[in-house]
């Protein structure tokens, strides 16, 4: 039976936890995912690492 939150596991480095946490029920794989990606991004343009710009350019080679 799947846990509710896997990347809470003790020990996992941090791309274990993220990849135990897209990846553990598959049909949620695309929706986690989009939703990490969507708070990563908002978080580095909060940061100022990256601005609104540039994630619309990334967005566009996404959908292209």
């Amino acid at each position: 039976m799947p846990t509710q939150n896997p990347h809470r596991i003790v020990g996992l480095c941090t791309s274990s936890k993220v990849y135990n946490a897209l990846t553990e029920l598959k049909h949620l794989e695309g929706h986690r995912s989009a939703k990490f990606l969507s708070l990563l991004a908002d978080n580095l343009v909060r940061k100022g690492l990256l601005n609104d710009h540039e994630v619309m350019n990334m967005l566009d080679q996404v959908v292209d």
